[in-house]
C-alpha cells in the first residue's frame, strides 16, 4: 500500500494535515480569547450586582429608620 503512494501524494497529504492543524490552532486561539473576555465581563457584572445589593440594603435601613422615627 505504501509503495503505491507517490512523493507528490505524500506531500499533499502532509500539507493538508499541517493546514488543518494551523486552522484548528487559529480557531482555538479565537475561542480562548472570547472565553477570557466573557469571564472578565462576568466578573464585572458580579461586582456591579454586589454593589447594587449593598446599596439596596442601605436604602432598606434608611427606610426602616424613617418609619421608626
Amino acid at each position: 500500500m505504501v509503495e503505491n503512494v507517490s512523493h507528490i501524494e505524500f506531500i499533499g497529504v502532509a500539507m493538508a494535515l499541517i493546514g488543518g492543524w494551523i486552522k484548528f490552532q487559529a480557531e482555538y486561539n479565537k475561542l480562548s480569547a472570547r472565553v477570557k473576555s466573557l469571564e472578565l465581563e462576568n466578573g464585572e457584572f458580579k461586582a456591579d450586582v454586589r454593589q447594587m445589593m449593598k446599596d439596596i440594603q442601605e436604602i432598606k435601613l434608611l427606610l426602616a429608620k424613617n418609619q421608626v422615627q
